[in-house]
């Protein structure tokens, strides 16, 4: 709801907040009123008598102006005051008399800000309920971990960010799981990126040296999958890659292990890694309807993420006896980003309109009734297509990341057009008049490519979808279209208008760089976790304290700036401590037996 503040004069001149014309204290004497509130609250809680300090903390649901806390600042030694209206926080701290609210108390605004109390006085402003009831429900659930949900299977509601008192990004150690090649390799090294963005200290375990053995002895072409079960080749190269990334494991010491559709893991791994307590995730960026082995796999995880809603939400809640969620892919501003293109690139790249991607039957078809003249089509199957007089620069060769950004930003028009596992029957000699078989109007995700062309700030009509209308303003920060007729006659119409264009595809790139990164996607995934799996947060925070305890037993000061120019993820580590004094050179020699001795007395042995 919109924080419509404004403030009114009561009776006895005091200043009053309204809330969407909405009175947050009495309009007579908002004075009086809150003493008797704070009256009240005193004795329900049987201190109405007492002049002794009150040494179990207080939590205020609701700032308003105050007038319900002031009688109370000189009853308690904490006071933590959740409000999440910035307006109203802001029109608070223009008046005098509140000055000391702000002194003496903590303004919790924000989820992560709320406080770990094992028991607190609650006292709420029941005129902000109607406007921040989830907040605060919120904000009471992240007090104490006892009201953290217990059920072991349920869904994440669509973007569901609800971060604890959590600790920093840059005290994780998160190891991500590669596929061993694809699309989802490429996902990974996005996901490893955006880690890195929220600071967090992150370790690829890289499976793609594995490649060249599936080239060898398996058919690429029929897509396996590394968690089928059943090629007996493929099982046992998954029990070789599994038991490397149980090395990586019991050296790295993560703290969450994150997995990509693909990426390789046996039951004896799953097992291990729940024995040992280590928080999971895996993030399904596939179509369900073309890898069924997710009914295998999605209850081995914590959490078990995917990016179609619908449909594949009703097969998880039969299926699935884990955490799951949905969560689109998205652009890494890493890789994906506008580029200085010199006019080499631009000649060859640039085009009126281009599509880039693969060259699938429903895409043939679609590109077949296009002017070949101003397209280009680039990526993997067109030559063997019936379109090789089409213009085909790369012919091919598998376009990289760099060249796609140039392609997205070179051309005027990219067409954005999905595929289709209903269409993937279609036959290259049927009927060109049937054209509601090449698009899929149900289409119930959408591709990394619509991110990608975003965020470099290229210009794209994509195939109408509804997956896609949740996230962006059609024909203000993208445009749509439904057959191939409406395609061409829109890529027409924008190739002659130039500032239109270029306007929409600012916009466009504006929403994806502010909502719909991986940084953004992952914040998500962990605070989930920090949410619903308490353990994750409070080991993370008592290694930190653990730590600490070690140093202020050193009595060693310089250590103690040594230990601190360490990541704050690493500083439990023997092996990062040693590389720092590796680096030393031999002044810092003296700390070997110290990390020996930290070693020791972080693992307990």
């Amino acid at each position: 709801m919109k924080e419509n503040i404004t403030v009114q004069m009561a009776k006895d001149g005091n200043p009053v907040p309204l809330w969407a014309g909405f009175q947050l204290h009495s309009l007579y004497q908002p004075k009086k009123e809150g003493i008797s509130i704070a009256e009240k609250f005193l004795e329900q809680i049987g201190e109405a008598n007492s002049e002794k300090i009150i040494e179990k903390p207080l939590l205020v649901l609701g700032l308003g102006f105050a007038y319900h806390i002031i009688p109370l600042l000189g009853k308690f030694d904490e006071i933590y005051v959740a409000e999440s209206c910035h307006a109203l926080i802001s029109e608070a701290k223009k008046i005098k008399e509140l000055k000391p609210i702000f002194e003496k108390c903590r303004i919790i605004e924000d989820i992560r800000e709320t406080p770990l109390m094992s028991d607190y006085h609650l006292l709420i402003l029941r005129s902000e309920m109607k406007f921040q009831e989830t907040f605060f429900r919120n904000v009471e659930d992240c007090c104490t971990e006892e009201n953290i949900p217990e059920e072991k299977t349920m869904s994440i509601k669509d973007n569901e960010n609800i971060p604890i008192k959590s600790p920093s990004f840059n005290q994780m150690r998160i190891l991500v799981n590669s596929p061993i090649y694809g699309g989802s390799y490429t996902t990974a090294k996005y996901v490893v990126a955006g880690l890195e963005a929220l600071g967090a200290c992150v370790k690829l375990c890289d499976h793609s040296v594995a490649e060249p053995l599936l080239k060898k002895y398996i058919n690429l072409s029929s897509k396996p999958s590394i968690n089928n079960g059943t090629n007996k080749l493929i099982d046992q190269l998954n029990s070789l890659l599994s038991d490397t990334l149980w090395h990586e494991i019991k050296t790295f010491k993560p703290h969450l292990v994150f997995f990509i559709a693909q990426s390789p893991f046996n039951e004896n791994l799953i097992r291990e890694m729940k024995k040992a307590g280590i928080t999971t995730m895996y993030w399904f960026v596939e179509d369900f309807r073309r890898f069924a082995y997710w009914k295998k796999i999605c209850s081995d995880f914590d959490y078990f993420f995917m990016i179609q809603k619908g449909e594949f939400e009703k097969e998880l809640k039969n299926n699935c006896k884990t955490i799951y969620g949905c969560l689109p892919v998205a652009a890494e501003p890493k890789y994906h980003k506008p580029l200085n293109l010199t006019h080499e690139e631009i000649s060859f790249y640039g085009s009126d309109i281009s599509f880039m991607g693969a060259a699938y039957p429903n895409r043939i078809l679609f590109f077949r009734q296009f002017n070949k003249i101003n397209l280009k089509l680039w990526g993997t199957g067109w030559v063997d297509s019936d379109l090789p007089s089409y213009n085909i620069p790369l012919k091919d060769h598998r376009i990289t990341i760099e060249q796609s950004n140039i392609i997205y930003q070179a051309s005027k028009v990219n067409i954005n057009l999905h595929s289709s596992m209903e269409n993937e029957s279609i036959s290259n000699k049927m009927d060109i008049k049937k054209t509601s078989l090449l698009i899929d109007k149900n289409g119930d995700f959408v591709n990394p490519r619509t991110f990608e062309i975003a965020a470099c700030g290229g210009f794209q009509l994509v195939d109408d979808r509804v997956a896609i209308r949740e996230l962006f303003v059609a024909d203000k920060e993208i445009v749509f279209f439904s057959s191939v007729e409406e395609a061409i006659d829109k890529a027409n119409f924008y190739l002659k208008n130039d500032d239109l264009r270029k306007k929409i595809a600012l916009a466009g790139q504006q929403k994806t760089l502010k909502y719909h990164t991986y940084a953004i996607r992952l914040e998500q995934m962990i605070n989930i976790a920090f949410k619903h799996t308490p353990r994750l947060a409070t080991g993370i925070v008592n290694e930190e304290v653990k730590i600490r305890e070690f140093v202020k037993k050193l009595k060693d000061k310089e250590f103690e700036r040594f230990i601190d120019s360490i990541s704050p993820a690493m500083r439990s580590s023997y092996s990062a401590i040693m590389e720092k004094v590796k680096e030393s050179k031999g002044q810092l020699k003296k700390y070997e037996a110290y990390a020996l001795l930290l070693d020791t007395f972080y693992t307990g042995e």
